[in-house]
């Protein structure tokens, strides 16, 4: 099998070289059989193919502006507002996910009713659109690669062109601000991760490589939702600033868009710790009282959910090798990886610089040993993980 080396992609993983191993990249096509489940599992509507999402960001444009307006003193034409929403988002939302259309409209009626400022609900309105933008970039990498499995090479890179459109006008820049809040740069940029996955995506489309397409996914992926994570974080953090420097009116702001950020990853953090993913969205709703959020209780909060994904990856990883399932094996190994290398703050903190960097070095053997199919070597790094893993409150 050849590998081609990868700069940059992975995080601190430092996994050049690896995440191609047993691919089967140029020199193995994909199995019919995976093909076939691939297909099934592809249920749902195919997603637009002819610049809808140029439109959707459009609207989102427009309540940026509207939003602008008030940072100057001026007020909101919430006609504007309900009109762009109506004609170029609402129906897409209800599509993918009806509960943040009901958000939005409930933001947009408080809103004009005056039940609540409208910088809180047009912060609603914009962190509630990003929720949806996380969902539909998900919902377009998946449909790529089942177009490009069935060797569909046009529709594929129709898709991956309105997701890159996504990641160029709403996730790199989003992330970019987490990177200058957190202080992330070279291999730990969030925004120089989302374009190095997308420039791996890119080579593996145009080469016709959909195995590796499918592995790359979770490069992009896992750091886009990195910045939803890593958005909710960090309003935690400022309100809890806020109260101490006496700014209560800044509160409702901040906790509308924590929580807005937070229900792009809702439902996927319960799956990692159900009881977690509920707390958190009941200290960033806004019946809550702001006060009450510590940014501590957050941190451990979504620490306990994340590690949670991460268990279940490394549960799964046995099972898919164990059924012939390589390529489930390694996107898998790589989603438990990716989860790792999102709470590596919280590592470096908790464990020291040392052995966070070990864990990292287990996670990158790790997962060449499950893409070598070696189990033997894959199990004890397994254990080594989940052992530091558990050490993290």
């Amino acid at each position: 099998m050849k590998k081609r080396e990868l700069q940059a992609v992975f995080a601190s993983f430092l996994v050049a070289g690896t995440v191609l191993a047993g691919c089967g990249s140029t020199e193995e096509a994909p199995k019919e059989e995976k093909k076939q489940e691939e297909a099934k599992d592809q249920e749902q509507t195919p997603a637009e193919t002819t610049g809808v999402i140029k439109v959707q960001l459009e609207a989102h444009q427009v309540f940026s502006a509207e939003k602008d307006k008030l940072k100057e003193g001026g007020e909101v034409d919430w006609s504007n507002v309900e009109k762009a929403y109506a004609e170029k988002l609402q129906a897409a939302i209800n599509e993918v996910n009806g509960e943040y259309a009901q958000g939005i409209e409930a933001a947009i009626e408080a809103g004009k009713t005056g039940e609540l400022e409208p910088i809180v609900s047009m912060q609603l309105v914009d962190k509630l659109t990003q929720s949806y933008f996380y969902q539909k970039q998900k919902r377009l990498q998946k449909d790529a690669s089942v177009a490009l499995t069935e060797n569909k090479a046009d529709e594929a890179k129709a898709m991956f062109d309105e997701m890159k459109q996504l990641a160029e006008s709403v996730f790199i820049p989003t992330a970019e601000k987490r990177d200058s809040y957190y202080e992330l740069t070279g291999k730990d940029s969030i925004a120089e991760n989302i374009r190095n996955g997308l420039k791996v995506q890119e080579e593996a489309l145009t080469a016709g490589h959909a195995d590796d397409f499918q592995v790359y996914v979770q490069l992009t992926d896992k750091s886009v939702y990195k910045v939803y994570y890593l958005a909710a974080n960090s309003y935690a953090e400022k309100i809890e600033a806020a109260v101490a420097e006496g700014k209560e009116d800044e509160l409702k702001i901040m906790q509308a868009e924590g929580y807005g950020f937070l229900q792009a990853i809702k439902e996927s953090l319960s799956g990692g710790n159900e009881e977690a993913a509920n707390k958190l969205n009941e200290l960033f709703s806004l019946d809550t009282d702001p006060k009450t959020i510590k940014a501590a209780e957050v941190n451990s909060l979504f620490n306990t959910a994340i590690i949670g994904k991460v268990t279940n990856y490394h549960e799964k990883v046995p099972e898919a090798l164990a059924a012939d399932k390589t390529l489930d094996a390694k996107i898998e190994a790589l989603e438990g990886n990716m989860f790792m290398n999102m709470i590596n703050l919280q590592l470096k903190k908790q464990l020291g610089e040392e052995q966070s960097a070990t864990l990292h070095t287990a996670a990158e053997k790790w997962f060449e040993a499950v893409a070598n199919e070696k189990m033997d070597e894959a199990k004890p790094l397994s254990e080594e993980i989940m052992s530091g893993l558990s050490q993290i409150k």
